[in-house]
């Protein structure tokens, strides 16, 4: 590995014709080329919803491991959605995925990573298509034709910004507290928009080489500089628009940069990483990531961590994921399309023919979202019924409404009235009707209610 890296460093600085021929391949399964990556209870996570899903994956001894998988359901049209973007973020301890698929948001809370709460989720109704989402200062964000938009934990807009890009990856904060940067390619420019003043506060003229690429952008809070990669070099700019330094890296396409915060910087090209140094743009060393462990890399999206252990990148590298050290050494992957584990199909979801029933009648209850042909548990007053999950997880079962008057509950509510002459008790309970999955734990339930009428 170490001799390897020294030839792609070598050529990397010499612009070796050998790269010339490397350009990405076909592939039949769905590249991955952007995601999020977090430090969480030192555990590296990282999120990709490249694939339709939204896909997490945790850091282990052993490597990188995707602990759960699943897609959105549509209960209007009643069929599977797919996600298009996903932000990872720690609040009061716990570990949530901000998630979007076309006009709604999702939170999900997935702190133990072997299953995922839904939280809330949130569809506009006028008719605005989140293109990218992501974190701006303390907030979620979203990135759409319309602007930004700046949600509360709880998913209320609290805030939004009117900016443009035909590539809403390229609007960023950077890591900015108060500035968000709109890389405009085909202007040639960067507009500086300062959130306070809500207004663009300078525009940063460049001489930009490369066609419309998705490009991130990084700034330092340390040396008040932004860096990001176009199709020649790296770029060192000073926010009043000085080009400090740069670093050419062969012509290919710039994709993304990013740092930990440290003094070093880690930048994506296609072809592979290069970690430099940001106060001299020097070389400390590179990967070719094509071949590393798939013969399709192609590195685009990259995010670094700091951990106790140094530096954790993170590469959306075509075929796989890949995960360094900061010596760019492979600590882990995940191959698009691997694990012959079993996952659900999509979120879980109940539901019931009528929310309100008479004791003795029959009702149905319907859901998804467990492990195809799983064995289910339903528990309902005191009773627990087994059914299996069909080839998609989801499941149909008729039950009977209790009888009131052989039970009893602090949820119960009785009234008197007067019927045909007869007075007589008026009945009504709320009770939960549970489905628990026995091989994959996962759990939901839903609320019911069961009426009686009975003599005095």
């Amino acid at each position: 590995m170490k001799n390897f890296k020294k030839i792609a460093l070598f050529l990397v600085l010499l612009g070796g014709v050998v790269y010339l021929t490397s350009i990405p391949a076909k592939t039949k399964v769905k590249s991955y080329y952007s995601g999020d990556a977090i430090n969480y209870e030192q555990d590296l996570i990282v999120a990709s919803t490249d694939s339709e899903y939204l896909e997490i994956f945790r850091l282990e001894d052993d490597g990188l491991k995707r602990k759960m998988y699943w897609r959105p359901f549509d209960s209007r049209f009643n069929k599977d959605d797919s996600f298009y973007g996903v932000k990872l973020n720690i609040e009061s301890g716990r570990l949530y995925a901000y998630v979007i698929s076309g006009f709604t948001i999702y939170k999900y809370d997935i702190s133990n990573l072997n299953s995922y709460e839904l939280v809330k989720e949130v569809k506009n109704t006028y008719w605005e298509w989140y293109n990218r989402i992501d974190k701006f200062g303390d907030n979620i964000v979203t990135i759409s034709a319309k602007g930004v938009k700046v949600w509360s934990s709880n998913l209320e807009v609290i805030d939004s910004y009117v900016l443009e890009n035909d590539t809403p990856y390229n609007i960023s904060s950077g890591g900015h507290p108060s500035l968000i940067f709109n890389l405009v390619e085909k202007n040639n420019e960067i507009e500086i928009y300062d959130k306070g003043e809500r207004k663009i506060a300078d525009r940063l003229q460049l001489n930009f080489y490369g066609d419309k690429n998705n490009r991130g952008i990084y700034y330092d809070s340390y040396d008040n500089h932004i860096y990001f990669a176009d199709d020649l070099s790296v770029k060192k700019v000073g926010l009043n628009g000085s080009l400090k330094a740069t670093f050419e890296h062969l012509g290919y396409p710039g994709y993304d940069v990013h740092s930990s915060g440290n003094e070093y910087l880690y930048f994506s090209n296609g072809l592979g990483v290069v970690k430099i140094r940001k106060s001299d743009m020097s070389v400390v060393t590179s990967l070719r990531t094509g071949g590393v462990v798939a013969e399709e890399g192609w590195a685009m999206g990259l995010k670094a961590v700091a951990t106790y252990d140094g530096d954790r990148i993170t590469v959306f590298n075509n075929s796989s994921i890949l995960i360094l050290d900061s010596n760019l050494d492979v600590l882990g992957y995940f191959k698009a399309g691997q694990d012959d584990k079993v996952y659900p199909k999509e979120n879980l979801y109940l539901n019931l023919s009528s929310p309100v029933v008479d004791s003795g009648t029959q009702f149905e209850i319907s859901g998804g979202g467990y492990l195809p042909n799983e064995k289910l548990v339903i528990e309902f007053y005191n009773q627990k019924i087994e059914v299996s999950a069909d080839a998609d997880g989801r499941f149909n079962k008729i039950l009977n409404g209790p009888s009131l008057q052989e039970s009893s509950s602090r949820n119960r509510v009785t009234t008197q009235s007067v019927r045909n002459g007869f007075d007589v008790n008026n009945i009504s309970e709320k009770t939960d009707v549970k489905v628990s999955g026995k091989d994959s734990k996962l759990t939901y339930s839903i609320s019911l209610e069961v009426q009686e009428t009975v003599l005095k």
